[in-house]
């Protein structure tokens, strides 16, 4: 009797040990799957979009001009003001004319000597050589007078508007340096009709940038406006400490509206082109870097992916290198993903 209680007591014993192990067993299934992360997941193609370089840059005169004498000299008259517009040729500034005068008085007097030594040597008077001597002297004479009068006129060589005066009628013009370009000038004068902007574009566009191509301008200063441009030069080489080459952006500027110095919002347009666009939340940043990173799955598995950025649009963001067109791209719970993790997808 007593043999049998032993043995249904270790019975009972072995199948309290098979329960529990199973419930553990179980337990420990049921803990690896809750620990695995779920996400969701995007297949990763490409899209066809607008192929816009975006960028800032600042309003620049086509053309500035720093106006002055050609020597030394006292100014006569200024005839021109800061903000006037002036057209090209237009006399800006009359320099003293004395010299002018008597170089004229010369020249008259050369002249007539000219005319009647020209008698005398029909006459047979004076010789060929006297004559042509004399004759010489005259030509230079009137060369004098020619560029003493060109000298003592100062006219705009650009139309535009002047931006600076840099003396006052009777003072001696000495040819220093007077302005911020450290340019000796008398009246500094800027061609705004039409006007250009500056801008730097990434090295990867050079060779699809062309001139003659549209742009669109766009400022703070006046939103509600956007203003019409194209690619009129293209600097030949690039900046290594930026990776940018110069271009730039003429606008006509019929009205007036841009001005020298405005901050300005540039949108090249390049075409179009496919790219890989991924949500920009599906990109994390690592903390105290300008490292970007993402998660693909495969397998079941999180892999972290280095990524290169480029262009951002709306809320998407161009990928230029670390994925591949097919790939699962994991687009939420990438919060609570470390490299390797495990990962149960809830969008399929």
């Amino acid at each position: 009797m007593k043999t049998i209680v032993k043995t249904n007591a270790l019975f009972l014993v072995a199948m309290v040990v098979l329960f529990q192990g199973c419930a553990l067993i179980t337990t420990e299934e049921e803990v690896a799957e809750q620990e695995k992360v779920l996400v969701s997941l995007k297949e990763l193609e490409k899209s066809t979009v607008l192929n816009d370089v975006r960028v800032t840059g600042v309003v620049e005169a086509y053309e500035e001009a720093y106006i002055g004498a050609p020597t030394p000299s006292r100014i006569e008259r200024i005839l021109v003001d800061v903000g006037d517009h002036v057209d090209k040729g237009q006399l800006l500034v009359q320099m003293d004319r004395t010299q002018l005068f008597q170089a004229r008085v010369q020249l008259d007097n050369i002249k007539a000597d000219l005319r009647r030594m020209d008698t005398l040597l029909t006459v047979g008077a004076v010789t060929q050589q006297q004559y042509d001597q004399l004759k010489t002297q005259y030509e230079v004479a009137a060369s004098n007078v020619d560029n003493l009068a060109e000298n003592t006129e100062i006219r705009a060589n650009i139309p535009g508007v002047i931006t600076g005066r840099f003396n006052s009628d009777g003072e001696i013009f000495s040819m220093t340096p007077a302005t911020a370009a450290g340019k000796p000038a008398i009246v500094s004068l800027k061609q705004i009709q039409p006007v250009k902007i500056t801008i730097g574009v990434s090295e990867r566009y050079f060779p699809i940038v062309e001139k003659g191509q549209d742009a669109v301008v766009v400022l703070d200063i006046l939103p509600d406006r956007q203003f019409a441009g194209r690619v009129s030069r293209i600097y030949p080489t690039i900046d290594r400490m930026s990776g940018t080459f110069r271009v730039e952006i003429l606008i006509d500027n019929a009205d007036l509206s841009l001005r020298p110095g405005m901050f300005a919002r540039v949108a090249l347009h390049l075409g179009t082109i496919d790219a890989l666009l991924v949500p920009a939340l599906a990109v994390r940043k690592q903390v105290g870097s300008d490292e970007r990173f993402v998660f693909v799955e495969e397998d079941g598995v999180a892999h972290r992916r280095r990524v290169t950025l480029g262009r951002s649009f709306d809320d998407r963001l161009e990928i230029l290198g670390g994925l591949e067109e097919g790939e699962m791209l994991v687009v939420t719970g990438q919060h609570n993903l470390m490299d390797q993790s495990e990962v149960q997808i809830v969008n399929e």
